[in-house]
């Protein structure tokens, strides 16, 4: 055998030898290719071609260093889709079964904060309080850490101002059209005379509700928005001696059952109406 057939034998065996004790290492190699595509597509919000080609990943390579990444970009494009039920339950199940090798921590710590915006999104404040304790626990540090303590200093400040305003019934009523996805339809919303003080005041729609719709217009006019509490407060002026009518008009992104949580706002604090209604959106 002259000595070059002998250096191609040699590295040949040694290729071999790397296949069979660090197959990994191979697979990953090919499993970067489709992710990084994948990844590219949820890039440029292309995310249903990104959905799918990060669940090619997660099938084709389980032993790979890209399969975590590629289950947590699966939930990234169901949330980005509206799709934000699933999304939640994508990543509750990775929380349980990340992969324990060097990047568990990391990927660990991205499923935490995206959780939580998912869950403050919902407005879910049960499993939040879960999720934020968690990464108060171990990543006390992380601007993930910082981002959702916002929404549990509002969760803690909402259950004290519960506390002190007992629900009242009857403050509002609802009358709604049929709603069919991509379409508007009027959302109107009656206050009785009397449920809220002369001057400016606010009706809180839940954050879960104003996350499945386009807000496309309101007669009259809001006088502006704020997000705090897990809601959007529509600022109006009003004479609290009469009757007041807002007439929104939304436009549904999902179909689907969703439910409106009506509240009112005045001088700084909640006035409960203990109004929840059920929205159904038909796809046509």
């Amino acid at each position: 055998m002259t000595p070059l057939a002998a250096v191609a034998v040699f590295f040949l065996g040694l290729n071999g030898a790397f296949c069979i004790l660090a197959p990994s290492v191979f697979v990953s190699d090919r499993a970067r290719g489709p992710y990084t595509v994948a990844n590219n597509y949820e890039l440029t919000r292309v995310y249903s071609r990104a959905l799918d080609g990060y669940r090619q990943v997660v099938e084709d390579f389980p032993q790979s260093r890209y399969y975590d990444p590629a289950r947590i970009g699966i939930a990234n494009s169901l949330m980005a889709l509206g799709r934000r039920s699933e999304a939640i339950a994508d990543f509750e199940k990775l929380l349980s079964s990340l992969t324990d090798n060097s990047e568990r921590e990391s990927n660990r710590l991205i499923v935490l904060s995206k959780l939580a915006a998912a869950l403050e999104e919902e407005g879910d404040a049960g499993r939040f309080k879960d999720v934020f304790e968690m990464l108060a626990r171990d990543y006390p540090g992380s601007q993930a850490t910082k981002d959702a303590r916002r929404f549990a200093d509002t969760i803690l400040v909402t259950s004290q101002a519960a506390e002190k305003s007992a629900p009242r019934s009857g403050l509002v009523s609802i009358q709604a059209e049929p709603a069919i996805v991509g379409k508007p339809f009027k959302l109107a919303i009656n206050i009785k005379q009397g449920a809220v003080p002369a001057g400016q005041f606010s009706i809180a729609i839940n954050s879960a509700f104003i996350a499945q719709f386009d807000f496309v217009s309101v007669m009259p006019s809001s006088m502006g928005t704020s997000d705090y509490w897990g809601k959007r407060f529509f600022e109006f002026a009003g004479n609290g001696d009469k009757p007041f009518e807002a007439v929104f008009i939304f436009r549904a992104r999902t179909a689907g059952r969703h439910n409106l949580d009506l509240d009112l706002g005045a001088n700084f604090s909640l006035i409960e109406a203990n109004q929840v209604s059920a929205i159904v959106v038909s796809e046509k």
